[in-house]
């Protein structure tokens, strides 16, 4: 019966500073909307009261934007200069950063707009964005570049002429597996395909075009290079498209490569109605 008192008693003790803990946790919330409110209401009022223009020295670059566009999103290292220079009654129209100016125009343009372009960066500038998301604090900009790196997007292509109304000659066509879209060139028969990241890959799915087969045999383009690059100045092999490419879908093993561009080259006519690269890491 005793241990059966003590069993009771430290369980009650437990529940005691289980409850403890969680009211601590819910004033320690309770806290912080309190001050996102007072600070919300202190960024209205400044607002209201005068949107001036604020000057930005970004490394020695001189950027310009109002108080309102660094106020529109919470808790970045902006918001809390400001916020706390509110705090002291002290007026800003200029800040400094010692820090890389390269892509603050991307972070400025985000506050202004709640958009931003990546198209056309490297894994380095990526790699350099979202360092300096991290130090600014915008951490949706850093969300959004780790989603979009999960997933492979072909944005754009270039290639020789197109062959006759083969195709739709769009890249997203690329997407549809009926294979009834796609591209289909002619002399002197290359496709460049531009992705939206540098991509580690090793695997590709694809299909020939086969949209009319009387204008086009499926199979043009069987055992064409492969060829991927970083900066579509130096391009690497890393394998060929099948001997029977055809009319079904197939997977292609290939050297395993970091890219942002593919390539593929003939020595007659190519198309390809479907193309898929299976990022490394990517289920």
């Amino acid at each position: 019966m005793s241990l059966l008192k003590e069993d009771l008693s430290g369980l009650k003790s437990k529940l005691e500073n289980i409850e403890d803990e969680f009211e601590n946790k819910l004033k320690e919330v309770e806290n912080k909307e309190s001050k996102f409110k007072r600070i919300d209401e202190q960024i209205e009022e400044l607002i209201s009261k005068k949107d001036s223009v604020i000057k930005l020295n970004i490394g020695g670059k001189i950027f310009q934007t109002k108080l309102s566009t660094l106020l529109s999103v919470q808790d970045t290292l902006f918001s809390k200069i400001i916020t706390s220079a509110m705090d002291a009654k002290e007026n800003i129209s200029e800040l400094f950063f010692d820090r890389s100016f390269t892509h603050f125009h991307i972070i400025l343009d985000y506050l202004r707009t709640k958009r931003f372009n990546c198209r056309g960066m490297n894994k380095w500038d990526v790699d350099d964005l979202q360092l300096e998301c991290e130090y600014y604090g915008i951490k949706e900009i850093d969300d959004i570049l780790i989603e979009m790196q999960k997933e492979v997007e072909f944005v754009a292509f270039e290639s020789a002429g197109r062959y006759s109304t083969a195709g739709t000659h769009e890249v997203k066509g690329l997407s549809d597996r009926s294979m009834t879209k796609g591209i289909c060139v002619q002399s002197p028969y290359h496709i460049i395909i531009e992705m939206n990241f540098e991509h580690e890959f090793e695997k590709i799915e694809v299909g020939g075009w086969n949209g009319n087969p009387s204008l086009w045999y499926p199979g043009n383009g069987a055992n064409a290079q492969i060829l991927t690059s970083k900066d579509k100045k130096t391009w690497t092999d890393v394998g060929k498209l099948p001997s029977n490419l055809g009319a079904s879908i197939q997977n292609v093993s290939l050297k395993k490569s970091t890219a942002k561009y593919i390539k593929l080259q003939h020595n007659s006519y190519v198309g390809i109605g479907y193309l898929k690269v299976h990022r490394l890491g990517s289920k």
